[in-house]
């Protein structure tokens, strides 16, 4: 299954990220209102990582309801980069210990998470437009 997203941009620093269902507003730079890319991509990381924690737990019927995934990431140079990104798991009380590492697991298996530490395959390709825009 092949997942697609376009990046348009829109003048000045500005970008609009579309799946063709939704739209957000990016900016290069921190700007009130706009995420910036970066923060789309470690939020694509959580995102993930708690679906498939939630689904998990929903199939072996383990309460869940609340948790949250926070992420944090540094960045580095040469290349630029981040160079370390930390994920902490907030999960309701009264879970047993072999539940939660189950739980970290599957969170863990995400294809987000997954692609980050198995480096997949990348390729660029330049296409020209047929037209200016405008």
């Amino acid at each position: 299954m092949e997942t697609s997203v376009f990046v348009r941009h829109e003048g000045n620093l500005s970008f609009t990220v579309s799946n063709g269902r939704a739209e957000a507003g990016t900016e290069w730079g921190a700007v009130e209102g706009r995420w910036m890319a970066t923060e789309l991509f470690l939020s694509g990381l959580g995102a993930c990582m708690l679906a498939t924690l939630v689904d998990y737990a929903r199939n072996q019927g383990i309460d869940v309801d609340g948790a949250r995934v926070d992420v944090t990431a540094e960045s580095a140079t040469r290349p630029v980069r981040f160079g370390a990104v930390r994920v902490v798991y907030t999960l309701p009380p009264g879970l047993t210990q072999p539940q939660i590492d189950a739980l970290v697991r599957a969170g863990n298996r995400c294809k987000v998470h997954q692609t980050i530490e198995n480096h997949p395959e990348f390729t660029v390709r330049v296409d020209l437009m047929r037209e200016p825009p405008g």
